[in-house]
């Protein structure tokens, strides 16, 4: 082998390896992606979901006008 041939197979191995490695960061990105997508939605799930029980508590905080049991003693005090 000449050393032309052999810094060309070793710069080919390299390119092959770069290549190998940028497929496998792709296909890490394209899954990170698809993870955050998931979260978001189930975060956005959640946002609505508290704002429909914020809603109620706040509905049943303005119905309730009976005593406050925390403040009421019982007779035998």
């Amino acid at each position: 082998m000449t050393e032309k041939t052999s810094r060309l197979e070793e710069l080919v191995a390299r390119l092959t390896q770069v290549e190998s490695v940028l497929m496998h960061l792709q296909h890490d990105v394209e899954q990170l992606n698809e993870a955050l997508l998931q979260q978001n939605l189930i975060v956005d799930t959640l946002g609505k979901s508290l704002k429909r029980l914020d809603s109620r508590m706040g509905a049943l905080e303005v119905e309730d006008d009976g005593p406050d049991p925390v403040q009421d003693k019982p007779p035998h005090y």
